[in-house]
């Protein structure tokens, strides 16, 4: 066994741990469904994440699928230690974290159904890179699915310049403070300087500063000011992995596969560079200046066929959040448009079509099984479905979900409590992540959530013994402490009748915004 390090940079400044919807293995599960292929079932699976500081990306899982198991590895004590304060208050008995280094994975671990490695590939030296790709290749089950995330060339070649500038600059200085200040003082001093100047040199390096001065300290600290940032082509990463007996799947993201968007003349030409599926993303990395990948991987004997049918969305769940500003017609062809919480917009002039998007819209954020949604759909429209139906919608649906995030697929049914209870529970982990101080939390969908100065005080108390009255109760007795600041007209409240009055008053609203962001278990 390899000696662990006392101490890593990220002791010294933690990154912030947090959820990444793109590595939940929903996500990847339906990637590889979508592909032609027969991923294990996520409710009742293994996971690993390799680098998982603090947890924030697997923990939420353990709650919502109480029959998988759970295991994340890290090098930093510190956020091990993190973590497992959460999963104690948590009190989730699926899910482990374990301080190790990735090079220290054998056999002992067993296998994994889905293996995630979001943020560390190109952090590390390459002995580790090719140990991350390793663990993806023996302990990976024979149909699972490893994410991998990591920068990418060309697009990381003005940004290496900036970290060069800024590395430059920073380690003048000791502590790791004032190396971030110093950074951020020489990204102020270059956007300045790139004001004077129209050039195409300037307007990429404004668009970069632009990008940086509005990241984190510890985002700059370790991605910018760390010993070691290793960009890699795509087509070198896949070489890599193919000679650890790993093939390519696609990426978490599908839309960043789609050719369509670039018009003919470039679909035309891409097709004849390129004579596989690792060719043709290598040249629309080319073509975008790709910065950043989400790599999905499996075993070299599975063979993806990337060429979707429709049947295989047969039997996936389907959830959107997109919206019609205007009334709907389902009685016509008259074209209605939808826009997503990205403001992407869709339009369409199908009954059946906009029909579905309505039913999916009276459970949002929950989902429906796709065969589902077509049954309402085809009630709205007052009709029965029939086979044309169920291949037009999956069209229709896919077409939308290559294209934008109109439409979102899931392998797993996703619930929520759209209602509070009488005694309202928030999501266990969420209640730990408050108690140690964090203000963002994930959801039921695996996103973060920002929290109100309200509900940071409301979320520990939803633990399901309270009621609205004893919530009311506890939030005044805080209120009276100092712990929490109740305003009218601009003013804080000091009268206690009248402070427990205007939180009565606003409980109720919080609670609600709880459940429609997903917080709450009931």
């Amino acid at each position: 066994m390899n000696a662990i390090p006392v101490r890593t940079s990220y002791d010294e400044v933690p990154y912030d741990s947090l959820p990444f919807a793109q590595s939940h293995p929903s996500r990847l599960a339906t990637v590889a469904t979508l592909f032609g292929l027969k991923p294990p079932q996520v409710d009742r699976c293994r996971v690993l994440e390799l680098g998982c500081a603090a947890g924030g990306n697997i923990i939420p899982h353990a709650e919502a699928f109480p029959n998988s198991w759970f295991v994340g590895v890290d090098l930093s004590a510190r956020q091990i230690a993190d973590g497992e304060r959460v999963v104690r208050k948590s009190g989730l008995p699926n899910v482990s974290l374990r301080h190790a280094s990735i090079a220290d994975i054998d056999e002992t671990y067993g296998h994994f159904d889905y293996v995630i490695c979001h943020g560390v590939y190109s952090w590390v030296p390459r002995d580790i890179q090719d140990r991350i790709l390793a663990v993806c290749s023996e302990r990976l089950a024979p149909n699972g699915v490893a994410y991998v995330s990591y920068n990418t060339y060309p697009g990381w070649h003005m940004r290496g310049m900036i970290r060069d500038m800024m590395r430059y600059h920073a380690f003048r200085f000791d502590t790791p403070e004032a190396r971030i200040g110093q950074a951020r003082a020489l990204l102020d001093f270059l956007a300045q300087s790139a004001k004077q100047d129209g050039g195409a040199y300037s307007v990429l390096l404004r668009n970069e500063l632009e990008f940086m001065k509005n990241q984190s300290d510890y985002y700059l600290y370790h991605e910018q000011l760390e010993d070691i940032n290793d960009p890699v082509y795509f087509h070198t990463f896949m070489e890599r992995a193919a000679a650890r007996g790993l093939r390519y799947l696609g990426e978490s993201r599908i839309t960043t596969m789609v050719t369509g968007n670039f018009g003919p003349d470039v679909q035309k030409t891409l097709a004849m560079l390129s004579t596989d599926q690792v060719q043709t993303e290598q040249y629309l990395d080319f073509v975008r200046n790709r910065m950043f990948r989400e790599t999905l991987l499996v075993r070299a004997e599975q063979q993806p066929n990337w060429a979707i049918d429709p049947q295989r969305v047969y039997g996936l769940n389907v959830a959107s959040g997109a919206r019609s500003a205007k009334p709907v017609d389902l009685t016509s062809e008259a074209p209605a448009q939808f826009q997503g919480r990205s403001g992407m917009t869709l339009s369409t002039s199908s009954p059946l079509f906009k029909a579905a998007i309505l039913v999916l819209n009276e459970v949002w954020p929950a989902t429906l099984p796709y065969v589902e949604v077509l049954h309402r759909a085809a009630e709205k429209i007052g009709r029965a479905e029939t086979t044309e139906d169920l291949v037009a919608l999956a069209t229709g649906f896919l077409n939308a979900y290559v294209a934008s995030d109109l439409i979102e697929f899931q392998t797993v049914p996703m619930t929520f409590a759209r209602v509070p209870g009488d005694k309202p529970v928030a999501l266990c982990h969420a209640r730990a992540q408050v108690a140690e101080g964090h203000g963002r939390v994930a959801n039921r969908r695996h996103e973060l959530v920002q929290l109100t100065d309200l509900s940071i005080r409301l979320v520990p108390l939803l633990d399901g013994t309270r009621d609205r009255a004893a919530l009311t109760d506890a939030l005044t007795e805080q209120a009276q402490a100092g712990r929490l600041t109740v305003q009218k007209a601009g003013h804080p409240i000091a009268d206690p009748d009248e402070l427990r009055a205007a939180l009565a008053s606003t409980l109720n609203p919080a609670l609600e915004a709880l459940a429609r962001d997903g917080l709450l278990a009931g």
